[in-house]
């Protein structure tokens, strides 16, 4: 069932929207996601290897029989990471026959798009966000994350800066609106140590006036807290240049960007600590590796966005199962009885978990994995000094 003809559709010219690549002539018999793939815009850097992850498993899905034998049809939009663009996405997919919606956009824009997503009364996975607000009453009922909130990434870091005795940290962030409202919750978490917050500008083409304010603060560590990969490379060949020896730190965005790691200076990455979300210590992330190995070659290299879109897909599919029905209030009433789900991301052990009112996934912080870069600006593998642990 779908709310398809309850809502009163103004289309834009900017809409993208296209047939999906994986099955189903039409919805009538089949199980229809909407998905919205930021290909284009600021978010392209995750929602491009997320989107091609979450169609490689609907592929699979469909390949295996489908949900209680219906195909798995896909529709698809474009907001471009445009917030104001994101509610007219959302209608043309449900005008399409949604029963549920993966948004690969940013946070942003499903925040304006709340009170909308309450009346759709269907489904909605932000398979790879981490702003926690997105999920937080009000207009909360349908809406659901499975990566690690920036709550815990604030834990995280903590317990990283007092491994090293960083007392002092500085807080670079490029200064886009998007960013600085992603940020406020890591800034809110981390209280543990005395925060000197520098904003740089994103498309900045020069950062040592910034690194110099940070040089002179005499912070013991810094953080780089962008999701720009362009302003994080910059910032690290500065640092590395003007900061030799103080310890450096970056969110989640570059670990999953090795074309990234190739623009920095020589070395400039050397010692950088940064979040990912995988670790090959977890059967299951080696296990889903494996099957998008089959389509994208043998150098692939698995990160979360490809882990979590993995396991929104499969999530939706239990739910489907579980409800033994389309209906999206059955199928969110199924979503939030499962419990204790083996998640391929994170270190083993780490699980999801939903309920009435539970809507981020992550049990635990040990969806986090600190790694750290080598001479040669590539991963070594997970940092030495601290590893989040899954009883936390």
């Amino acid at each position: 069932m779908t709310i398809a003809g309850l809502l009163s559709l103004t289309l834009g010219a900017a809409l993208t929207g296209c047939g999906g690549s994986s099955a189903g002539d039409d919805g009538a018999d089949a199980v229809v996601i909407g998905l919205v793939c930021d290909t284009t815009g600021p978010g392209a850097g995750y929602a491009t290897p997320a989107c091609t992850a979450t169609k490689a498993t609907i592929d699979q899905v469909n390949a295996d029989g489908g949900i209680d034998g219906k195909k798995i049809k896909v529709v698809q939009g474009n907001d471009e990471s445009d917030p104001t663009k994101t509610p007219t996405v959302i209608q043309k997919l449900v005008s399409q026959g949604a029963d549920a919606l993966i948004m690969l956009t940013s946070s942003a824009g499903v925040l304006q798009a709340k009170s909308l997503i309450e009346r759709t009364k269907i489904p909605v996975f932000m398979s790879v966000a981490a702003n926690p607000l997105v999920t937080e009453p009000p207009s909360n009922t349908y809406l659901y994350q499975l990566g690690t909130p920036t709550s815990d990434w604030a834990t995280v870091y903590c317990e990283a800066f007092a491994s090293l005795g960083a007392k002092k940290v500085a807080f670079l962030q490029d200064s886009s609106p998007s960013q600085v409202q992603f940020n406020q919750g890591l800034i809110d978490g981390l209280d543990c140590v005395d925060l000197e917050v520098v904003n740089g500008a994103i498309d900045a083409t020069d950062l040592s006036p910034e690194v110099a304010k940070i040089e002179k603060a005499g912070a013991d560590a810094v953080l780089v807290a962008t999701q720009n990969a362009n302003f994080d490379v910059l910032a690290q060949n500065t640092l590395h240049q003007q900061l030799p020896g103080v310890p450096r730190f970056t969110e989640l965005l570059l670990s999953s960007l090795p074309s990234a790691w190739k623009q920095a200076q020589p070395g400039a990455l050397e010692g950088l600590v940064g979040l990912a979300g995988t670790t090959d210590t977890n059967p299951k992330t080696v296990e889903v590796a494996k099957l998008f190995a089959e389509t994208e070659g043998a150098d692939f290299q698995v990160n979360n966005f490809w882990t979590q879109s993995y396991d929104a897909v499969q999530l939706l599919k239990q739910a489907v199962e579980d409800a033994g029905s389309t209906d999206g209030t059955e199928v969110n009433d199924a979503l939030q009885q499962i419990t204790d789900y083996e998640a391929a991301s994170g270190y083993p052990g780490f699980t999801l978990s939903f309920g009435k009112d539970k809507h981020l996934g992550a049990d635990g912080i040990c969806g986090l994995v600190l790694v750290q870069w080598g001479a040669d600006n590539t991963l070594t593998g997970p940092w030495s000094e601290y590893e989040p642990d899954c009883a936390a």
